[in-house]
């Protein structure tokens, strides 16, 4: 097994939404995806995972 835990396109696109939406503790988004904070950063950001689609910018309704 992998010393790193990783991401699946899934739980990427739950993330950004979730940030998108406001949820913006990265370590608690951190935890709950079991990697660590600069996994989650670089995927809700857009770093990692390029090819997924971003959620609009701007408050979510």
């Amino acid at each position: 097994m992998s010393r790193t835990t990783k991401l699946t396109v899934e739980q990427v696109l739950e993330a950004r939404l979730r940030y998108a939406a406001g949820e913006r503790n990265l370590k608690k988004l951190a935890q709950t995806y079991r990697v660590g904070r600069s996994t989650i950063t670089n995927a809700v950001l857009g770093y990692t995972f390029k090819d997924l689609p971003m959620p609009p910018r701007g408050r979510l309704s």
